[in-house]
């Protein structure tokens, strides 16, 4: 891989998986699941579309951001590395949970009838360090990837650092292994004992502290990602399996979707030993096989690039960052109205989008002090350049 190429199927799939975020989070409101706050009435069928998407949606970005953190210290060295990821971590981070977060929690109190004189007499309890929903305003809500991503870029920097510099016998191992068929499969093998391990003891909570089965399981996704992206030749074995690993993937799909995701079609209780071994089978083959497929046929149609592209690889980690306070604070209003499901959820996107475009436009792109806040890098000064041509001689 050259120095200087660019690899547009990433943007594309780092994009396309934004997007989809943004969906899911929008669907929230219409599903029983829990949330800050709910329509009236739910929908079904949201739930048909939205657990499939769920399982593959955050490993896909976590497996990206593995990517993203080798690219990072391929030109860089250690200190540089740590700086660019405190910079483009931890400042949004903090950024977020004092200013973009704060509106979430303002909004989910006030649908829940709780009164404040002003939003400012709420924004006081996020100094007062209590964490949410016990205490205050103070929490990292959706912002917890930004951290989870930040712990995993600071814990795996040997591995970075060995597959950067010195792990060219070791890459032509990985290589040779898993180009026979069949074997890049047995990469579902360490998610199944994650699984199997931690998910009965440690349900996903995104705290942290006791977020032990999800910190491990998508930190997994993470490595894939600096391996897979560091190891020429890796990503071909995907596209030459994609058929095979789609094909795979098609097979729990099918009978996790007719029969247990969604509430209509489930057949067996998630309470039995039963139904939690064979679910976990099935969700971790399809997770890695879905992911297989999706980066195997993104070299063939997504290794080029457009307009789009280009204005959203930057703008899309402010979206990120702001859509869920957008989503929340015009939710607020537009579940309350008279409308069905569908026009409330197309309404809340196109807000959500609106909302945040408009705010990456105008107080985001164009000044380098939001631009730091937002994780994007400053804008450089252009000199204008000087005609240095000397004028004709007049005489």
């Amino acid at each position: 891989m050259g120095v200087k190429e660019r690899r547009y199927e990433i943007d594309w799939l780092r994009v396309i998986a934004f997007l989809l975020l943004i969906l899911y989070h929008t669907g929230m409101f219409f599903v029983p699941w829990d949330f800050h706050f709910k329509n009236s009435t739910m929908s079904e069928m949201f739930e048909l579309w939205m657990v499939p998407l769920n399982q593959f949606r955050l490993p896909l970005l976590f497996m990206i951001s593995g990517m993203g953190a080798f690219f990072v210290l391929k030109h860089r060295t250690g200190f540089g590395y740590f700086r660019e990821r405190h910079r483009r971590l931890l400042i949004p981070l903090i950024f977020g949970m004092l200013v973009i977060v704060p509106p979430q929690i303002y909004s989910e109190h006030i649908f829940k009838g709780v009164n404040y004189s002003s939003y400012w007499d709420f924004y006081k309890t996020v100094f007062e360090f209590k964490p949410y929903p016990q205490g205050g305003a103070l929490s990292w809500h959706h912002l917890w990837y930004i951290l989870y991503i930040f712990i995993y870029s600071l814990i795996c920097f040997p591995l970075l650092k060995f597959m950067k510099e010195k792990s060219l016998g070791f890459q032509e191992k990985i290589l040779s292994f898993f180009s026979k068929p069949g074997r890049l499969y047995l990469l579902i093998l360490p998610f199944l004992l994650i699984y199997y391990g931690m998910a009965w003891k440690f349900p996903t909570t995104h705290s942290l502290i006791d977020d032990w089965y999800n910190l491990l399981y998508m930190l997994m996704f993470f490595i894939c990602g600096i391996v897979l992206i560091s190891t020429d030749g890796l990503w071909n074995i995907l596209e030459r399996f994609r058929k095979t690993s789609l094909i795979i993937a098609a097979i729990p799909f099918s009978f996790l979707w007719l029969f247990v995701w969604g509430p209509t079609f489930e057949i067996m209780r998630e309470d039995t030993w039963t139904f939690f071994f064979l679910y976990g089978f099935l969700k971790n083959v399809f997770t890695v096989t879905i992911l297989f497929a999706i980066l195997g046929y993104s070299r063939i149609f997504l290794n080029r690039t457009n307009k789009f592209l280009k204005y959203s690889t930057e703008a899309v980690y402010p979206f990120y960052i702001l859509h869920q306070s957008v989503m929340l604070v015009f939710g607020l209003y537009i579940l309350r109205m008279p409308l069905g499901i569908f026009p409330k959820f197309i309404l809340v996107v196109i807000a959500t989008f609106g909302g945040s475009w408009l705010i990456y436009e105008l107080l985001i792109k164009r000044f380098n002090v939001m631009r730091v806040l937002f994780g994007l890098n400053p804008k450089r000064k252009t000199i204008p350049q000087i005609d240095t041509v000397p004028e004709k001689n007049p005489a």
